[in-house]
């Protein structure tokens, strides 16, 4: 189904409006001055027939009005009797009927009645000729015209036709630019685009020609990256494992307080380097098999293992909510939330809630830390950004691990929310799954 703000749909539908608009505007024209004049001339035509007609038939002697009323029957369908009709007066006035009355009485100088009689499909018009009042009986579709009837089937035809024939050309038109869009999206998402076919108009194989070209070079960048990052990170682990066996070897012979801040700055570099490769890593090798979780039970799995370091978690774990999504990234994402909460919050109680609203599910932590200013919330999702400017790891992390939630929150379709006030203090980062990825 496409979306009702698609360039498909509002393509479409301004052909449509605007070509139906072209034929409600030549129906009007079309009655106005081809087939109302028409009527207008058909019913001056049979008025003057049925008046001279009547005129005849009272002149003449009763044994030459039969022979005079089947000639009219035979040859023009029309009826004529003395003896009125005990039929009700003519409530549907069509077009043709209206022009009739209006040419009768301007010819007669009188009112004139109609009469319809439903079962022979017949209308009786009442005359006034000298001092006789005679019934004509016609047919009720004396010239089998009904214009209404023309003029709408007309429309629905036109209708029909303009909507499957904009549909078509417009399918034609912006189905590479869909194509081109959805590519976009994946690109934008870190996903593998395949090439695109190029196809269709000039101005469109030349834009999918550029994007084939651009999507080339960037994956060729990103290749690039990875690569650079994995040689760097095995080249700099391989003196970092040399350290480490040295420091094992000089355990008791140098001084222990200096060996333990080594061995501290080695740990904090190899975290650093795992986490930026974790950082770079391309959504296919992120995204594992999705699997139908108990959230309530994870979360309460997570919480358990920081409860042994730090028991101020306020958790009270709920009933069973079930979702498919990936449990490593979940798990990657809670954790660095709630070492972010314990490393700012400041010792203080830390709050977790689990939510289901709507088919929405929510995981909020909440800590009663500093806050983060508002002109910083946005940038603190940012690879290396730290309101700390000094770097120290004593007063923060690597600025590594929002960046990292921001990143697997993208790739799998999650929200990552942040509100903060430092007025009144404290953090709240909300989690929310969505249903789809």
């Amino acid at each position: 189904m496409k979306q009702a703000n698609s360039l498909y749909v509002r393509t479409s539908l301004t052909i449509f409006v605007a070509l139906f608009i072209f034929m409600i505007f030549a129906s009007v024209v079309v009655f106005q001055y081809l087939v109302q004049p028409i009527a207008k001339q058909a019913s001056g035509d049979l008025s003057a027939l049925m008046v001279l007609s009547s005129r005849t038939w009272v002149e003449l002697l009763p044994d030459a009005r039969s022979r005079f009323e089947q000639e009219l029957k035979n040859y023009h369908d029309i009826l004529i009797t003395l003896e009125k009709p005990k039929l009700p007066r003519l409530s549907h006035k069509t077009p043709f009927t209206k022009f009739l009355k209006q040419a009768l009485e301007k010819r007669l100088k009188q009112p004139i009645k109609f009469y319809e009689d439903i079962s022979e499909d017949m209308i009786w018009i009442e005359i006034n000729i000298s001092e006789n009042f005679i019934y004509v009986g016609i047919s009720a579709h004396p010239v089998g015209a009904n214009p209404p009837r023309v003029i709408f089937l007309l429309l629905l035809g036109a209708a029909i036709l303009i909507f499957f024939t904009s549909s078509f050309l417009v399918r034609r038109l912006t189905q590479p630019l869909e194509k081109l869009s959805q590519a976009v999206i994946q690109m934008g998402r870190d996903t593998t685009v395949p090439v695109l076919q190029e196809t269709g108009a000039l101005e469109l194989v030349m834009l999918t020609r550029s994007f084939n070209q651009m999507n080339f070079r960037v994956q060729q960048l990103l290749d690039n990256r990875n690569t650079l990052l994995a040689g760097i990170s095995h080249d700099l682990r391989t003196p970092i494992s040399r350290i480490y066996l040295a420091l094992e070897l000089m355990n008791g012979q140098g001084e222990d307080e200096l060996i333990d801040g080594i061995r501290n700055d080695l740990i904090e570099i190899e975290l650093l380097i795992s986490q930026t490769l974790e950082l770079a890593i391309s959504k296919e090798k992120a995204l594992e098999k999705i699997e139908l979780v108990d959230i309530n039970e994870l979360v309460s799995l997570e919480v358990e293992k920081y409860q042994n370091k730090y028991n101020l978690i306020e958790w009270h774990s709920g009933s069973e909510v079930k979702h498919p999504i990936s449990r490593t990234a979940f798990q990657r994402i809670f954790q660095n939330l709630i070492e972010n909460a314990i490393r700012y919050g400041e010792g203080k109680a830390i709050k977790i809630t689990l939510t289901f609203v709507n088919e929405e599910i929510k995981v909020c932590i909440i800590d009663q830390g500093p806050g983060i200013p508002e002109q910083y919330q946005s940038d603190v999702f940012q690879p290396f950004f730290r309101l700390e400017t000094s770097r120290n790891s004593s007063t923060g992390g690597s600025g590594l691990g929002l960046a990292i939630v921001s990143q697997l929150c993208e790739l799998y379709g999650w929200t990552i929310e942040l509100k903060s006030n430092p007025a009144k203090k404290g953090c709240t980062f909300c989690l929310t799954l969505n249903q789809s990825i």
